[in-house]
């Protein structure tokens, strides 16, 4: 008996590695959550461009907004876990939702974790310039003292740009908790675009969001950086830390991955993510494109972040958790 069973699970071995070898054998469907553009959307397309050349396959981007990506997500789980769906998404958004209980799945156990491609961590707080285009909707601040000490004096009156069961909220509530401040939490929309329309119309005060995405505007003067998420100075971007200005928590970094729906075939999900690591680690084009957003390349694969997502999780539960 166990010599039958261990030649059935020889068989089973030898018929998934087939099957991985053949993968992939038609076109692949990569759904992310955000809209075209932005960050996550670049990195996506430029690493699936080059494995599409590897494997000689298309793989198609998928933009499919909704629920800060929790539609998306949702989306992939119910699809046929035969290699050819797959999540492209980010910790930042992922891992608060789940460390909230905003969602009634687990982004860290619910899918095949394939692989991590991508590290940005230059999270940023933004206001508007009391010099620039935009002035008439400036409160003069020109660094972060000037907005606490505001926030302090105005409880409630400083409107924080929100997107609720993101790093937006996470980071937010963390900065109200070490500054002994209280922000008034608006939801503009979800997008880069939108909550960008809404800084410069005078809708809210202070922003977050990645130093690309605002780096033009500070540049031509019409918003001021306040602080940068990050532990350490992210080369290239000259502001203070909130770590070095004494706001240790206020800190975080998005993770790109890669996922597949649960029970995806093992061969098809690491050799995936053998190709993605030669990308990663290889392909210096793909780190000059992350390079002009301040991002850099990080592979980790599906053991690291089996290990390491859950830890995370647990850190921001304590977090929100705390007094």
């Amino acid at each position: 008996m166990k010599k039958l069973l261990l030649v059935a699970i020889m068989v089973l071995a030898l018929v998934s590695s087939a099957f991985g070898a053949d993968w992939p054998a038609k076109t692949v469907n990569v759904v992310l959550p955000y809209g075209a553009g932005g960050d996550t959307d670049t990195y996506c397309r430029q690493l699936f461009q080059r494995v599409g050349k590897i494997t000689g396959q298309t793989f198609v981007v998928i933009n499919q907004q909704g629920g800060s990506g929790i539609v998306a997500a949702m989306d992939v789980m119910n699809k046929p876990n035969d290699g050819y769906t797959l999540l492209f998404n980010h910790t930042g958004a992922a891992l608060v939702q789940e460390a909230t209980g905003m969602v009634d799945f687990s982004y860290t156990k619910d899918f095949e974790n394939c692989c991590t491609v991508a590290i940005d961590e230059t999270y940023s707080l933004v206001a508007i310039s009391p010099e620039g285009e935009y002035k008439q909707y400036s409160k003069g601040w020109k660094n972060l003292a000037d907005m606490i000490n505001y926030a302090k004096e105005n409880p409630g009156k400083v409107r924080y740009s929100t997107v609720f069961g993101s790093t937006t909220e996470y980071v937010g509530t963390m900065l109200e908790r070490q500054a002994g401040v209280e922000f008034d939490n608006i939801n503009v929309g979800t997008s880069g675009g939108e909550r960008m329309a809404a800084m410069l119309g005078g809708q809210v005060d202070i922003l977050a969001a990645n130093y690309m995405q605002v780096k033009d505007y500070i540049e031509k003067g019409d918003l001021v950086c306040l602080a940068v998420m990050s532990k350490q100075r992210v080369p290239g971007i000259d502001y203070p830390t909130f770590t070095e200005l004494g706001y240790d928590k206020v800190v975080t970094a998005k993770k790109y991955e890669v996922k597949f729906p649960k029970g995806t075939d093992k061969a098809i999900v690491d050799k995936l993510a053998e190709i993605c690591k030669q990308v990663v680690l290889e392909d210096e084009s793909y780190a000059e494109v992350l390079k002009v957003y301040y991002a850099q390349p990080l592979y980790r694969d599906a053991d690291q972040m089996n290990k390491e997502d859950p830890e995370e999780v647990k850190e921001l539960e304590s977090g929100l958790a705390a007094d």
